[in-house]
Parts: C-alpha cells; sequence; structure tokens
C-alpha cells in the first residue's frame, strides 16, 4: 500500500489526508494544533500533534519509510521551509511542498523540494479555462507547454470524420479517444477514433498536444 505523509493540516493539507485516504493510501497526518488532529484521527491511518520541523520527530512516526511527504503548510513559510527541510533530511522519500507564490516556489525548489504545488494558482487557472472555453471538461498537465484534455466535441467538428478534421495536420493536436454516450442514461462508451469515424453532438473528444494547439482548435472550431 502506498504511503503518504501530510504535514499541516489548514483546509488544504485536510481535504489533500482525506482525499488520499479515501483513494485507499495509508496517510500519517501532522499539526501542530491537537483540535485539528481531533477532527481527522478517525479518518486517516494515523494523526499526530506534533513538531514537523524536527528530522527526529518525523523519522520516530514513521515517515523515513513513506513514499511521499508533502508540506502543505501555507501560512507560516518559515515553518513550512524548516519542515520541508527536516523532510529532506530523511533522504527517502519524495518531498512535495506548497507554495503560495513564485518567489516562495523558487525558494523551496532550491531547498530540495522534489516539486512545488500552487493551489490558489492551479485553482485560479482552471477556473479561467473553464470560463473562456465552456467546452473544456478536465485537463491534465503533462508538461510545462502540454496537456491531456477532454472537451465537448465543438460544433464544427460534429458530423465530420476524423479524416475530414485532420486534427494532427491541421492543429498539431491528438485525438486519443471518444467518450460517448450510451443508450441508457448514464452508460458512456470509449470510441477508439479511426478515420472513418464520425464526431457527433454529445461526445467528449480526449486530446492531446501543446496547450496553444489545443486552445486554438477549440477557438476555430467553437
Amino acid at each position: 500500500m502506498q504511503k503518504v505523509g501530510v504535514i499541516g493540516l489548514g483546509r488544504f493539507g485536510m481535504a489533500l489526508a482525506e482525499n488520499l485516504a479515501q483513494e485507499g493510501i495509508e496517510v500519517i497526518a501532522l499539526d501542530s494544533r491537537p483540535e485539528v488532529i481531533n477532527q481527522i484521527k478517525d479518518k486517516v491511518a494515523l494523526a499526530v500533534s506534533a513538531d514537523a520541523t524536527d528530522v527526529e520527530t518525523l523519522r520516530s512516526l514513521g515517515l523515513g519509510r513513506v513514499d511521499t511527504i508533502i508540506v502543505a503548510i501555507g501560512d507560516d513559510f518559515e515553518a513550512c521551509q524548516l519542515a520541508m527541510l527536516a523532510a529532506r533530511d530523511l533522504e527517502y522519500p519524495k518531498v512535495i511542498a506548497r507554495a503560495n507564490d513564485r518567489v516562495k516556489e523558487k525558494i523551496l525548489r532550491r531547498l530540495g523540494a522534489d516539486e512545488v504545488i500552487m493551489p490558489e494558482e492551479q485553482a485560479a487557472l482552471k477556473l479561467s479555462q473553464r470560463i473562456a472555453r465552456p467546452s473544456l471538461l478536465e485537463a491534465v498537465e503533462i508538461g510545462k507547454e502540454h496537456s491531456f484534455v477532454q472537451v465537448k466535441a465543438p460544433p464544427g467538428a460534429r458530423q465530420k470524420t476524423v479524416l475530414e478534421l485532420n486534427m494532427r495536420k491541421k492543429f498539431s493536436v491528438n485525438l486519443v479517444a471518444i467518450k460517448r454516450p450510451g443508450t441508457m442514461a448514464g452508460e458512456e462508451s470509449v470510441v477508439i477514433p479511426m478515420p472513418d469515424t464520425i464526431i457527433h453532438e454529445g461526445d467528449v473528444l480526449m486530446l492531446m498536444g501543446r496547450d496553444k494547439d489545443i486552445d486554438r482548435f477549440l477557438r476555430e472550431l467553437e
């Protein structure tokens, strides 16, 4: 079973720890506030009120044996840095840290974070994408400039074959699969696109490519 340590149980850290536990991951949750620990102790494998800036404390709680440690402290950046350094000193786990801005992201990366997440920025990006591109249902970054997305088939693509659309040549976008509603409510099937496959209203296109190329495809066909 995968094991993850979550340090800092603000709203983000609390939601993260609970969701990871629901996914069947063994979660060790740490926070300095006993009242917060009481809220989550029955939802994760282990919840402890402890000093997360001390490497020996982390080691005694078994965090040296987890797969990933997520430092989710948001408000106290000094505590975030110290907790990240303590986690980094355990040597084995992957360390992911949370930052509120680009300057803090740069500092945490220089301190040795394997990955830095910026929840507020990512939430703002998703909201702006949803408003600007109503057909965009989901987007997963697969690099700095590339994404895997699911979009409602835009009007300009409907009743055309994959060959007619020629997305790879015209837009440098790859159509990976099509989700299609079934005959019964709630049912859907996944269609592997062939040259003669026709795009219908209600289809969800699963696309992969550069962000700017996907945007151009949606702009021109919406």
